[in-house]
């Protein structure tokens, strides 16, 4: 049986390497951006780049609010942030194989 708060912390930490995947993709679309030339691809990175600061931001709230959820009863997050989150990383994973295929 694990102890009572690693689960918090096991989704902060599935987060953070989230964000470090996107960070990693953002990396590679700019590079992809230099190599052909393709202003588009540059757009994929910034907004890859924008989306893993956004992740860890987000992660790093959650966290927190999660912490501090058993004292004040109320719930640690809402299903509409994780859904949104969700398919932005989709979205920017559907980028990366668009400019890997064209």
């Amino acid at each position: 049986m694990t102890p009572p708060g690693v689960q918090n912390e096991r989704t902060s930490l599935a987060w953070v390497r989230t964000a470090l995947g996107l960070v990693g993709c953002a990396l590679l679309a700019g590079r992809l951006a230099e190599v052909r030339h393709a202003p588009w691809a540059v757009a994929a990175a910034l907004a890859a780049a924008l989306l893993a600061c956004g992740v860890l931001g987000w992660s790093h709230d959650r966290y927190r609010r999660a912490a501090r959820a058993p004292v004040s009863h109320r719930p640690a997050d809402t299903a509409l942030s994780a859904l949104l989150l969700t398919l932005s990383v989709g979205l920017v994973g559907v980028l990366g194989l668009l400019l890997i295929t064209f």
